[in-house]
C-alpha cells in the first residue's frame, strides 16, 4: 500500500472539534464521502490504459493494433503526452511514466507492505488523479451511471486541489514552475526553496550548484534534484521503499499537539490539525 500524507484506506475520521463548528462539520462529512484508494486507484487505470494504448499504436508503427479500442490516435504523440500528463510530461519520458504506473498500481493493489515513493512517483500521480477527477466530475453531472461506475465518492464532487493537500507529502517537482493550483500550504516549502535558488543565482552562482546546496539545505526528496535537472531515471529512484506493515507509517498523526502550544491546534492530534488548517484553506482559497 502506499504511503500518502494521511491513510486513503481511511474514511471515517471524526474531526474532534466538528460537533461545535457546523462548517468544519461540513468539510468532514465530505471527507468521508470520498473513496481516496479508489481515487488513487482509478486515475492510475485510466492512465496506464491511455499510455499502454498509445506506446502499442507506436510500437505497431503508428498503426491501430488489433485489439485496441480506440478509434482515433492523436497526430503528436508527444504533445498529446505534454497535454494529457503535464507535469510528468516535463519530466520523464512515455516509457519511464508507463514503468513508474507499472510499480505503482503494483503497490496499490499490495497490502502486505507499505511503499513510500518519491518526487517521480508524486508527479505522475498529481497527473494520473488530476485526470481522473475530471472525467469523473463531468459524469456526474452528465452521465449519472457512469459515474456510478467509477464512484470516487458518494455522489459529490472530488475537490482536487483539497485532495492533493490533504494526501500529498509535498510538490517538490513545482519548483521554479507554477503551478495550476494554490495549494497554499504544501507550496510554502517549495517558496522557500525557490528564493534561496533565486537569490543566489542573482549572486553569480552556477545553477547546478545551487539546486545541490538546496537540496541539502531544506532536505529535499533524494529524487528532486534528479528529476528537475531531467536526468534518466534510475533503477534506484524509479523503485518505492518498502517498510513492513508493523512499521505503523501514521503514528504520528495521532501524537497531541501540545495544549501550550501558540497555535490555534493546541490540544488536537496532528490529523485533525491537518484537516483543519486545509478546511481554513477552503473557506480563504487564493489563486495560484
Amino acid at each position: 500500500m502506499l504511503i500518502f500524507a494521511k491513510d486513503i484506506t481511511e474514511r471515517d475520521h471524526r474531526h474532534s472539534r466538528e460537533n461545535d463548528n457546523a462548517p468544519l462539520r461540513e468539510y468532514m462529512a465530505y471527507q468521508r464521502k470520498l473513496f481516496p484508494y479508489t481515487v488513487i486507484r482509478a486515475g492510475l487505470d485510466l492512465a496506464y490504459k491511455e499510455l499502454d494504448d498509445i506506446l502499442n499504436y507506436v510500437d505497431n508503427d503508428y498503426r491501430k493494433p488489433e485489439d485496441s479500442m480506440r478509434d482515433e490516435y492523436p497526430a503528436d504523440i508527444q504533445e498529446w503526452y505534454r497535454q494529457q500528463f503535464p507535469w510528468a510530461g516535463s519530466f520523464m519520458e512515455m516509457a519511464d511514466m508507463h514503468s513508474l504506473m507499472v510499480l505503482l498500481i503494483k503497490a496499490m493493489d499490495s497490502f502486505r507492505t507499505y511503499e513510500k515513493g518519491n518526487t517521480y512517483h508524486w508527479t505522475v500521480l498529481y497527473d494520473t488523479t488530476r485526470n481522473i477527477v475530471r472525467v469523473y466530475n463531468e459524469l456526474l453531472s452528465s452521465d449519472a451511471g457512469r459515474a456510478r461506475d467509477i464512484q470516487l465518492s458518494q455522489g459529490v464532487e472530488v475537490e482536487f486541489e483539497d485532495f492533493v493537500n490533504n494526501y500529498w507529502p509535498h510538490l517538490e517537482f513545482m519548483i521554479l514552475s507554477k503551478p495550476d493550483f494554490a495549494h497554499t500550504r504544501l507550496m510554502e516549502h517549495v517558496r522557500q526553496v525557490e528564493d534561496a535558488i533565486k537569490q543566489r543565482m542573482a549572486e553569480g552562482e552556477a545553477p547546478l550548484a545551487v539546486l545541490d546546496q538546496a537540496a541539502q539545505e531544506y532536505a529535499l526528496d533524494p529524487a528532486t534534484l534528479s528529476l528537475l535537472r531531467r536526468d534518466p531515471i534510475s533503477p534506484h529512484l524509479a523503485a518505492l521503499q518498502s517498510f513492513s506493515l508493523k512499521e505503523f507509517p501514521f503514528e504520528s498523526l495521532s501524537q497531541k499537539i501540545p495544549d501550550d502550544d501558540p497555535s490555534s491546534f493546541a490540544g488536537l492530534s496532528r490529523l485533525d490539525a491537518d484537516y483543519e488548517k486545509n478546511f481554513h484553506l477552503t473557506r480563504n482559497p487564493t489563486s495560484a
